[in-house]
């Protein structure tokens, strides 16, 4: 989304929102590969994020990954909206799609996998 600000004021207090954690968001992510569960199922996710600074054609780029031995804890809501199975017109194995609504709990980067 894009917010238009008029005025230095009123950009402050738009990033003062975002800092104290009063806007909420909510996303809605099409997957593939195994279920996520059932219709309207409802559950919380967490993993630990580690950030791995690299260098990628001349510039720096952070990448998250998941960590098994530290990082910080990443959680979210998820909401299952629909699920779908598409079976190919060659009768190609099924595959799965789900849509979730992901509402994340945490502020980390790249949180949502």
């Amino acid at each position: 989304f894009v917010i238009a600000l008029g005025s230095p004021a009123a950009s402050q207090y738009i990033q003062a929102q975002f800092a104290g954690r009063l806007v909420l968001k909510t996303y809605h992510c099409l997957c593939s590969g195994r279920s996520l569960g059932a219709f309207a199922s409802k559950a919380v996710r967490s993993a630990r994020l580690t950030r791995v600074q690299v260098r990628e054609q001349g510039h720096e780029v952070v990448h998250s990954h998941i960590s098994i031995l530290g990082g910080k804890e990443a959680c979210s809501s998820l909401l299952i909206k629909a699920c779908y199975v598409w079976t190919g017109l060659d009768g190609s194995p099924d595959v799965i799609f789900t849509l979730a609504e992901v509402r994340p709990i945490t502020g980390r980067t790249h949180q949502i996998r």
